[in-house]
């Protein structure tokens, strides 16, 4: 087998954590690409999770060399050349760009697979290491991230749009699909795999510069795990504070939470019934008895949506009641925890204008 270039991991992992416009091919399976993988990267792979499946068995009963022949089988005739095709179509969707190309450790599938490219009159670097060097950088990177600044708040205060009003920032939960309470699963959104997540954190983070802004967040968001080392520089990080009746609170969570999705189309059912599950998830931290009436409020706030009547004042009942009595209780105590130096603390407007002129400053 011919020796093609190689990129090393630490190369491409910033290429892949700066750009996006390149090509850059994940031969493994579906099923290693599902379990972990980066952003800006295409799966196409070499050997299916079947061919994986078949090869194995092989490799166990038969030998490395009787392995070696049928994964050659497998992947030969109208399967290889369409697998090429696809490869060569995605390289010359960006012309201007290196292209990529890994598997597992950068070893046989990635190999033959650049071969092949070559035979086919395209260039691609092969990442040297593969995934798993890919990997090794991604955590380098969560280890030790630039200076950053933790935007926190009460549930409602508006951190998330204050967010994005701001250049540098890193999104957590943007990172996970979702939005970080009981209730902030995105309709119609899977989140990713662990490994993913972890991964997208790291390659946003190469892409930060000194007074970047992160939301305030649990060590979980939905069912993605902020990595414990990295939460408590989070912890630890200076804060800027907004701060906000609780009143301007619940109707920005109505507003965003239940006008939009209903004016979007959702339907008031699917809605009441999400909510009342998500409710129900913390009735041991809520009480049975607030629990309940907390619940009583929201039935009838949406009984009245089902009929078109004003109901925004009966919303407003509920979420008021759910922030006051369990969301701004565990805010307080979660703040109480963390040894966090205040930048600054005051309402939106203030808030952002200190971090613009925070972030212009460095």
């Amino acid at each position: 087998m011919n020796s093609y270039p190689l990129v090393s991991a630490s190369e491409a992992f910033g290429l892949l954590s700066t750009g996006g416009s390149l090509a850059a091919i994940d031969v493994r399976s579906e099923g290693e690409y599902e379990k972990a993988h980066l952003i800006h990267t295409v799966n196409m792979p070499i050997l299916s999770d079947a061919h994986r499946h078949d090869v194995g068995l092989a490799y166990k009963t038969q030998g490395s060399e009787t392995a070696k022949a049928l994964g050659h089988e497998l992947v030969s005739g109208n399967y290889k050349e369409a697998m090429i095709r696809r490869w060569c179509e995605a390289i010359d969707r960006h012309p201007e760009a290196p292209a990529l190309l890994f598997c597992w450790r950068g070893g046989l599938r990635s190999r033959i697979a650049q071969d092949w490219i070559y035979q086919n009159g395209r260039r691609v670097l092969r990442v040297e290491g593969g995934y798993k060097a890919l990997r090794h950088e991604a955590l380098k990177m969560l280890d030790n991230p630039a200076p950053f600044v933790v935007l926190s708040g009460m549930t409602g205060s508006g951190k998330t749009r204050l967010l994005h009003r701001l250049l540098n920032i890193v999104d957590l939960e943007a990172l996970a699909h979702h939005r970080g309470s009981a209730f902030g699963a995105h309709f119609g959104t899977v989140q990713p795999q662990q490994a993913t997540f972890e991964n997208s954190l790291a390659q946003a983070l190469y892409r930060m510069t000194p007074n970047a802004v992160l939301e305030d967040e649990s060590p979980n968001i939905g069912r993605c795990h902020v990595p414990d080392d990295f939460y408590a520089r989070m912890a630890a990080a200076p804060m800027a504070r907004i701060e906000m009746p609780v009143r301007e609170r619940a109707l920005a969570i109505y507003r965003e939470y239940i006008q939009m999705p209903l004016a979007g189309g959702t339907q008031t059912e699917a809605l009441e019934q999400r909510f009342s599950m998500n409710i129900e998830r913390i009735r041991n931290k809520l009480g049975g008895l607030e629990c309940d009436t907390i619940k009583k409020r929201l039935a009838r706030a949406f009984a009245a949506d089902a009929i078109h009547e004003d109901s925004q004042e009966l919303h407003l009942d509920w979420i008021e009641r759910l922030l006051s009595i369990y969301y701004d209780k565990q805010y307080l105590y979660s703040l109480a925890l963390k040894s966090r130096k205040t930048l600054f603390r005051g309402d939106w407007e203030g808030c952002l204008d200190f971090l613009q002129r925070l972030q212009h400053e460095s």
